[in-house]
């Protein structure tokens, strides 16, 4: 075989052979070796391109829905509901990660909530001092990875816990930077520091890491399959979000509705954390890169938050014209309606915007929207192929 010329133009034989019938009507005058040559290669290609057909027809099943948003806007949270709802869950050493991720957590929510008793000029009470100390240096001189919940330190964070200032703090947690799952990671905290703790969905679904790099799952959904990519958030991953662009078939946006009282500190700025997610959804509703039949799905999340912080914060706080009632269902259209002013009139008679309420938390309530978003975006990618 080595130094043989293998034929390439039109004319070759196997060319032939794929084109005009059965092998042996080409075979006169063909030495034995050079037939089971000829009989190799035109096998080796039928099953190169029998793949190409089955990935053609793989890749036209597949609908690609890209997961975008701001910081800690629950998009992570989503994803991590789509294995919950449509894998196998998490496999063993992603529940022991989880685990320390939520000790991690545990510790984070104790010490912001001393943090933000100091700035709110809160005393705390002279006999929970010496375990306050201890639970800032431990936080400060340990690195998040290597956080435990020894029953030491449960015992310092138990004891602050329940001391009276803590009381206090929770009534004004809004005014603070805290962790959206501290207090329910420290209201289990007797379940949470068993020495045979094991994280629940719930546990997982709450925890808290900053989303970094492009994580992607597939899975089926109905007729189709999914592959659903997840980019983080943080400005300094914003850059990879184009790589992400093509072939997409919908965006699922995802805005922190209980941000509105909020400010985000990026390295940069600070900023309002809502209309910082209006500035990023602007971008990518106004983004060329989605074509006119690309289904933009626009998830305002953290509504049990939100009706939290109506109760203290009016939405005036946010939106200086704001006029309306100060309870949910006002509060929350206009927001909507503000979100939606961010795409051109010509825009949205070619790609209306699907806009949804949500808890990422809520495992019934992601579940029932997700069935409707993904409908439309079927049907969408549907009429692009010419099938409606």
């Amino acid at each position: 075989m080595s130094g043989r010329n293998w034929p390439t133009s039109s004319n070759n034989k196997l060319c032939c052979l794929q084109s005009s019938g059965p092998l042996c009507s080409f075979f006169n005058g063909v030495d034995a070796e050079e037939k089971e040559l000829i009989r190799t290669a035109y096998r080796q290609n039928q099953l190169i391109e029998d793949q190409i057909e089955k990935e053609r027809i793989a890749s036209k099943k597949t609908l690609k829905i890209l997961l975008l948003g701001g910081p800690e806007s629950g998009k992570s949270t989503i994803f991590k509901q789509m294995r919950i709802l449509h894998m196998s869950g998490f496999s063993e050493l992603d529940m022991v990660n989880y685990k320390f991720l939520v000790y991690s957590n545990v510790v984070q929510g104790m010490y912001q909530l001393i943090e933000g008793a100091s700035s709110l000029g809160m005393e705390v009470e002279r006999e929970v001092v010496p375990n306050v100390q201890a639970i800032q240096d431990y936080y400060r001189n340990t690195h998040p990875a290597e956080i435990e919940l020894t029953p030491e330190l449960s015992r310092h964070i138990k004891t602050v816990y329940k001391s009276g200032f803590v009381d206090s703090i929770r009534r004004r947690q809004h005014e603070i930077v805290l962790l959206d799952s501290a207090l329910y990671f420290l209201d289990n905290l007797d379940r949470l520091s068993e020495p045979d703790y094991k994280p629940t969905y719930q546990d997982v679904l709450r925890s808290r890491m900053p989303t970094t790099g492009i994580n992607e799952i597939e899975f089926k959904y109905k007729n189709a399959n999914l592959r659903m990519v997840d980019v983080g958030g943080q400005r300094s991953e914003q850059r990879k979000w184009i790589h992400c662009f093509d072939n997409v078939n919908g965006v699922l946006f995802v805005a922190e509705l209980s941000g509105y009282n909020q400010m985000l500190h990026d390295g940069q700025q600070t900023v309002n954390r809502l209309k910082y997610s209006m500035y990023l959804f602007k971008r990518i509703v106004n983004n060329k890169a989605f074509g006119k039949r690309t289904a933009i799905i626009l998830f305002l999340n953290k509504v049990d938050i939100f009706k939290e912080r109506l109760a203290v914060f009016p939405l005036g706080v946010c939106f200086k014209g704001y006029a309306g009632l100060n309870e949910f269902e006002a509060s929350a259209n206009y927001t909507s309606d503000r979100f939606l002013a961010m795409v051109p009139s010509e825009l949205q008679q070619e790609k209306p915007v699907y806009t949804h309420f949500t808890n990422a938390t809520d495992t019934r309530n992601i579940d029932r929207v997700f069935e409707g978003c993904i409908d439309v975006v079927f049907k969408i990618s549907m009429e692009k192929v010419g099938f409606m």
